[in-house]
């Protein structure tokens, strides 16, 4: 038998990186593959778009008292992402007919996302003047009028909170077979680490702060923090304890383009089994450049100073002592081949060094995602969408050497594959619910780090 002493110089390093993959997996993102994409399928439905929208164009020179002719030339440059031409369009429909509550509307949509927040108040303003003007486009007015409120505060708040149940299929990140690798030789893993199915309890609190330096430029202070706890029911070494902190300013980089840098500093503290397991300082920065067509892409570099700490359960965790730098890539767009449809995506190179030589990595991930927000069925009571999110998500991950407790002439290579989809439902104003379902599967060179893994989770949420 495999004792649990050995047994820990392989788990601990494959089970850290699982659970710190899985979180990240929760936002998994990808830009390539989202480039991919529209290089395929989108950039033909754009280029029909451009053509229509010119020859809407010609026609409004002509006859620029065609409503119905100026509205679908603001809607298709909406979708293009040339929202002062949509404006421009929207414009001359009221110079026509000055009795039209929905094209106020979505002039007030369209300045709110250009963030000219008072323009967009006062044409919200005015499209519930009228005793007329229909229930829908007054609730979503005050959703936006509240917004705006929010956007023109000094602080600005966005809180998300999560509690649920979660079961996996492998909780404890155990190889498929009991047959494993340890000084060079086949073993029995000791039953304390063979693949166990778990469930746990959770909860999650994430916060956004952003502190408006009122200089009108968009510059600010921005703070995010993250909050996790997981109670398993069997596997109590498992329990995970998260909470993290980033803060730095960000800063607009010209006047009206779009772009921002996001200098920041941050801080974790970890606990496993409810016992000091890791504690990370470092910093990091990003630049935010706003695309045509909606696309937003974050490039950044981070850099992490992990500090582990031994205990019962994890006699070896000091071994993975090192320094992580990260660079990624995130980004999000709309898709105009469905309304509601957008992307999400992520990659991301990690090097990992270590005390111990065997546990160093270098890291390649990839991941992808597709919401789709549609209106909530009419039981939900509710204006809010819901969104469904199917994702994809893929780790090339070498490590530096092999590890002569495990097997000196073989280099642990892990490649990892993953899937799922999630469901954010609204039921009564802050008040939802949101389910995801999730298929890992690991693949090495080393028969150790093997492993699959199905994890279906849900519970209540809410948001401000």
């Amino acid at each position: 038998m495999l004792s649990g002493s050995r047994a820990s110089h392989w788990f601990v390093p494959r089970f850290s990186t699982f659970v710190f993959r899985s979180l990240v997996a929760a936002m998994a993102l990808i830009a390539l593959g989202a480039a991919s994409l529209r290089a395929q399928s989108v950039a033909p439905a754009d280029g029909d778009l451009r053509a229509e929208a010119d020859v809407l164009f010609k026609h409004l020179l002509v006859k620029p008292n065609d409503l119905d002719a100026a509205f679908r030339f603001s809607e298709i440059e909406t979708k293009l992402g040339d929202y002062e031409a949509a404006i421009g369009a929207l414009e001359r429909m009221l110079f026509y007919n000055p009795n039209l509550p929905r094209v106020k509307l979505e002039l007030g949509l369209l300045y709110f996302r250009l963030h000219s927040y008072e323009m967009a108040r006062s044409y919200l303003n005015a499209a519930i003047e009228s005793a007329d003007t229909p229930q829908d486009v007054r609730d979503q007015v005050a959703k936006f009028l509240a917004a705006i409120d929010r956007g023109l505060s000094d602080n600005q708040f966005a809180l998300f909170a999560q509690i649920g149940m979660r079961h996996q299929s492998n909780a404890n990140a155990g190889p498929d077979s009991q047959v494993v690798r340890a000084l060079g030789q086949d073993a029995v893993l000791s039953s304390q680490f063979k693949r166990t199915p778990d469930w746990n309890a959770f909860g999650i609190v994430t916060l956004h702060h952003f502190y408006d330096f009122e200089n009108q430029r968009g510059d600010g202070w921005e703070t995010d923090v993250i909050s996790y706890y997981a109670r398993q029911f069997k596997v109590t070494r498992l329990d995970l304890g998260l909470i993290e902190l980033a803060t730095g300013p960000r800063l607009a980089l010209g006047t009206g383009t779009g772009m921002s840098i996001h200098p920041y500093v941050l801080g974790n503290y970890v606990t496993l089994g409810d016992r000091p397991y890791l504690g990370t300082l470092g910093a990091g920065a990003s630049v935010r450049f706003q695309l045509p067509f909606g696309v937003t892409l974050d490039p950044g570099v981070e850099y992490r100073n992990r500090d582990y700490r031994n205990s019962k359960d994890y006699e070896n965790a000091t071994q993975q002592d090192g320094h992580q730098i990260i660079g990624f890539v995130t980004g999000s767009g709309p898709l105009p081949l469905l309304a509601g449809l957008s992307w999400q995506g992520r990659i991301s190179y990690t090097k990992d060094t270590a005390s111990y030589r065997p546990y160093a990595y270098d890291d390649f991930t990839a991941e992808f995602a597709l919401p789709y927000s549609f209106n909530a069925p009419a039981f939900a009571r509710t204006d809010r969408s819901w969104t469904v999110a199917p994702f994809v998500g893929f780790s090339f991950t070498p490590y530096d050497q092999p590890d002569p407790v495990v097997d000196p002439s073989i280099t642990r290579l892990d490649h990892q594959w993953r899937a799922g989809a999630t469901l954010d439902m609204t039921f009564f104003q802050n008040f939802g619910f949101a389910l995801q379902v999730q298929y890992l599967r690991t693949m090495s060179t080393v028969t150790n780090y093997r492993t699959r893994d199905l994890i279906v989770s849900g519970g209540p949420t809410i948001r401000f």
